[in-house]
């Protein structure tokens, strides 16, 4: 799944890709998806394809497309003090930037 958004060359431009095609709707799930980059939840060999909107599995490593888990975020209406718990967990990558939300290290906004 995935590759409803062109590729970007860096973290921010897959956001704004993300954000132009209206995966990214609101102000908190931008600000995570930037705070984290995707490329540090990629082997080394494989960050190439860090940036592109397609799930990426090798062995047991599994990241999931970033239009699905902007989908997840936004749909969820993510807010300061509610629980998350993703089972299944895989690299971290959607649960860190759910638990900037979250959190107490939360963004000004």
């Amino acid at each position: 799944m995935g590759g409803a958004v062109s590729a970007g060359e860096d973290n921010d431009e897959l956001i704004d890709n993300l954000k132009e095609a209206q995966y990214i709707r609101t102000e908190l799930v931008e600000q995570a998806f930037r705070a984290i980059d995707r490329a540090d939840y990629y082997l080394e060999e494989f960050k190439d394809n860090a940036y592109k909107d397609l799930a990426w599995k090798h062995g047991n490593i599994h990241l999931s497309a970033p239009c699905i888990y902007s989908e997840v975020m936004e749909a969820l209406d993510l807010q300061p003090g509610l629980s998350f718990l993703n089972l299944g967990s895989g690299t971290g990558y959607l649960s860190s930037m759910v638990g900037l939300i979250l959190g107490k290290y939360l963004f000004s906004h």
